[in-house]
């Protein structure tokens, strides 16, 4: 694993202290809200044995319809989106309806499964009836079937306004009555199969219609609940299906001041249990009796909304710093993640073109262990950069060294040979002699020729002029020697001695390896601010494995035997000089037919 990924997972196991943090204020925060809750159950159970004996005092007052209170006035169109919060009275599986109340005036919305349509314009078919009960009578009013649409009315009937809608299962009705002291209402539904098979839903029962009384609150129950309204809650009592009776709230209770993120934060983080009845504001408990159901609401005091808040105020802040801290050892991975791969680059890059080791690495005068390691590693290329000084002088130190002791060797067997002309063994070590003087000679100019490299000036010179020039002295030679130039000049920068000298290696290396019956090309192309020097010579194959090793000093793939020995020198001095020019050389075989290419490729002038 990366060592910033390291650090990041350090950084991220320590936000386990807020989390920690985090688990005690839950714990304390449920400690508190289940003995709010309690005492909240207890005061609603003292409230509930009230409300049974103040509705046992008054039986019957709590029951009838209760007609919900709508917010805005209901349009007699067929949309039923204004009826959403109201509940439905369910008589039996095929009639439910609805009442709600605007302004002093019933709207009612009854809904009727019926897969079969009667209508016989000659006798009743499927029909609605509404009776109304007031202090001046009962009206009755008859909706007969039809079409998608407003409800025609007859002159004698009631004032209302009615809309038939067709559903998948039946039919619905939306009407608005206009009497505003109705009092009493009864809903009947009936279905024909036929003229004489029909079916009565709703509030009927011996073909007598059986008006239901509409509830209406009484001033004495709404200040009986007043009274025993806790001053930090409130009172709602209700149906069994949830249809409001009374609804008190204390004077002397506030909303604690809030915000909706500090709610939101409390109802996730605090309040994992959402059906207890406890809340950002307070508690809720709901019992039953008799008549009904009573929700008490039970909100907290200053101390209590002041704790809650402080509660989320203080894992906000503590889940803050951690969160800072997590960036901040994030950015610190990175930067010390930065300065290791800087490092690590120029460790690998020590070694430039010309040889010359840099000492010199990123962080030595840092105080910190990176600095020390950068400072330890500069301390180890200086070593291997004087070593390496002292192998670049070895071979002319030894060259120097053993020139004298070499020169009264050779002098001594040359008097031997002339006592002994005929003596095998001094012959051979005078050849042997001779041998060990060329490699000497080759180790010394090898070094000089290094120095040389270091030390020539650069200067533009055209490589195709000079690559002709030296093409027409090698036909001169070689007679099985072609040459494809480039069609116009070639401008680089560098050196033209040495350059020449890099192809007359490449060329006597061909030449070497080629008889009178093949071929060797020269070719030299420019493409895309790029030169292509290309000698390809034929009859030989190089061996199969890493060609570049040909560049290596002291190595040579020849197999034949040679009076002249060879150090393997050449290509690594083409290879020096091409490096000075910050050209690439590499050499591969061609099958058709059997070649070996060596290719030069550089940088050329921009004109």
């Amino acid at each position: 694993m990366k060592l910033k990924w390291q650090i990041t997972l350090i950084a991220i196991l320590s936000l386990s202290f807020p989390w920690v943090v985090w688990q005690a204020f839950v714990a304390i925060n449920q400690t508190f809200q289940s003995n709010m809750l309690e005492a909240a159950g207890n005061q609603a159970q003292v409230i509930v044995n009230s409300v049974q004996q103040f509705n046992q005092d008054r039986a019957g007052e709590l029951s009838g319809l209760v007609a919900t209170p709508l917010t805005e006035d209901v349009a007699i169109d067929g949309n039923l989106a204004e009826w959403a919060a109201v509940p439905w009275y369910q008589v039996n599986a095929q009639f439910k309806f609805k009442i709600g109340r605007h302004q002093q005036l019933l709207h009612v919305l009854l809904e009727v499964q019926d897969d079969s349509t009667y209508a016989n314009p000659n006798a009743a078919g499927d029909r609605i009836i509404i009776a109304m009960g007031a202090a001046r009578g009962i009206n009755r009013i008859t909706i007969n079937r039809q079409a998608e649409g407003l409800v025609p009315k007859a002159f004698s009937q009631h004032n209302y306004t009615a809309y038939w809608h067709e559903i998948a299962q039946g039919y619905q009705v939306e009407a608005k009555l206009a009497n505003s002291d109705i009092n009493r209402l009864g809903l009947v539904a009936i279905n024909h199969q036929s003229a004489d098979v029909y079916q009565a839903l709703g509030h009927q029962l011996d073909d007598q219609i059986h008006l239901q009384a509409i509830f209406e609150p009484q001033a004495h129950w709404q200040n009986f609940l007043q009274q025993i309204t806790p001053e930090d809650g409130g009172i709602v009592l209700s149906d069994s299906q949830g249809r409001t009776y009374y609804q008190t709230q204390s004077n002397a209770a506030k909303v604690p001041e809030s915000n909706w993120l500090t709610e939101l934060i409390y109802e996730l983080a605090f309040d994992q249990s959402q059906d207890d009845g406890s809340h950002f504001f307070g508690q809720r408990v709901k019992q039953t009796f008799d008549g009904g159901e009573i929700e008490l609401t039970v909100g907290h005091n200053a101390a209590q909304s002041a704790l809650i808040q402080t509660f989320i105020r203080a894992v906000l802040w503590i889940f803050a710093i951690a969160l800072l801290l997590l960036l901040a050892y994030f950015l610190f991975a990175l930067v010390l993640a930065w300065r290791i791969r800087r490092l690590n680059k120029h460790l690998q890059t020590v070694l430039d073109d010309h040889g010359k080791i840099h000492t010199l690495l990123p962080s030595h005068r840092a105080q910190d262990e990176i600095g020390d390691l950068s400072r330890g590693m500069s301390g180890l290329l200086t070593q291997i950069n004087a070593y390496t000084d002292y192998l670049k002088q070895l071979g002319s130190r030894l060259s120097h060294e053993l020139k004298t002791p070499i020169s009264i060797v050779h002098t001594s067997l040359e008097n031997l040979q002339m006592e002994q002309p005929n003596n095998a063994f001094v012959t051979r070590a005078l050849n042997a002699n001779h041998r060990l003087k060329f490699i000497l000679n080759q180790l010394s100019a090898l070094s000089q020729l290094k120095q040389v490299i270091a030390d020539t000036e650069t200067e533009k010179f055209d490589l195709n002029a000079l690559f002709s020039e030296l093409a027409q002295g090698y036909q001169s030679q070689v007679n099985n020697l072609s040459f494809n130039g480039n069609g116009a000049p070639v401008m680089i920068k560098g050196s033209q001695e040495l350059m020449a000298q890099m192809i007359d290696k490449l060329v006597q290396n061909a030449m070497d390896f080629t008889t009178e019956t093949d071929q060797i090309e020269l070719q030299l192309g420019c493409l895309n601010n790029a030169f292509k020097l290309r000698i390809i010579n034929t009859g030989s194959q190089l061996p199969e494995g890493n060609t570049q090793q040909l560049f290596d000093s002291l190595t040579s793939f020849r197999q034949q035997k040679d009076p002249q020995p060879h150090l393997g020198l050449g290509l690594y001095i083409a290879k020096l000089i091409c490096d000075f020019h910050q050209a690439e050389i590499t050499a591969n075989n061609r099958k058709d037919p059997p070649a070996v290419e060596f290719v030069v490729t550089g940088p050329v002038l921009k004109t």
